[in-house]
C-alpha cells in the first residue's frame, strides 16, 4: 500500500501579471473553495484559471477544487481591445469601425467620407472641431474606445476679376476726367 498524502497544495501563478492569490492547503477528501482574489495585467483582462501556462480556463476565482494533488494555477488572460468609430459629420460615407488592440499602433481606413460642396480636412475627436487631429490612413495609439468625426472646410474660391477699368465720368455717365461719379 501506498501512503496517502493528506495535504496538498494549490498555488497561484499571475502568468505575466501580478497580485496572484497566496497558496493554499487542501486536505485529503475536502473540496478546496479557490481564492477570490483577481490577478491584474495592463492592458489584459483576467479571464479564469488554468492547469497550465498556455492553457484555457479550467478554474475560476471562488470555483471548486476537488483534486487531490499539488497543483499551479496560471492566470489565463485575454488582451484589451478597443473600438474606433467614424461620424460622417453631416457628411456621407465613412468607414465601419475598426478594432485597436491595446499596445499595438492602428492604421486608420484610408476610406474619405464626402459632403457637397465641402472638402474633407481629416478627423478629429470633437463634432465642433475645425482642425484635424488625425488623417486618413494615419496611426492611432491611443488605448480607449473612441468615435472620430469628419472635419469639413467650405469649397470656397475667392471671386477673381479680369479686365476690369474704372473711368470718372459726369451723372449721365459721359466720360469725364475730372466727373464726380465712377463707370466701371
Amino acid at each position: 500500500l501506498s501512503a496517502v498524502t493528506w495535504k496538498h497544495t494549490v498555488s497561484y501563478n499571475a502568468n505575466g501579471g501580478s497580485g496572484a492569490p497566496e497558496s493554499q492547503t487542501k486536505t485529503y477528501g475536502s473540496i478546496l473553495t479557490l481564492s477570490s482574489q483577481k490577478p491584474t495585467r495592463e492592458g489584459y483582462t483576467f479571464q479564469g484559471w488554468s492547469s497550465s501556462s498556455t492553457g484555457s480556463v479550467n478554474y475560476s476565482p471562488g470555483g471548486r477544487y476537488e483534486a487531490d494533488n499539488n497543483i499551479t494555477l496560471y492566470a489565463v488572460w485575454k488582451i484589451n481591445t478597443f473600438t474606433v468609430s467614424f461620424d460622417a459629420n453631416g457628411g456621407s460615407g465613412a468607414p465601419g469601425s475598426q478594432t485597436k488592440t491595446y499596445g499595438t499602433p492602428l492604421t486608420l481606413s484610408g476610406t474619405i467620407p464626402t459632403r457637397t460642396n465641402y472638402n474633407f480636412k481629416g478627423w478629429a475627436t470633437s463634432k465642433d472641431a475645425s482642425s484635424a487631429s488625425y488623417s486618413a490612413g494615419g496611426t492611432y495609439n491611443v488605448n480607449s474606445s473612441i468615435t472620430l468625426y469628419a472635419v469639413w472646410e467650405l469649397a470656397y474660391w475667392a471671386p477673381k476679376v479680369r479686365n476690369i477699368a474704372l473711368n470718372r465720368c459726369n451723372s449721365d455717365g459721359s466720360t469725364n476726367e475730372y466727373g464726380e461719379y465712377s463707370k466701371v
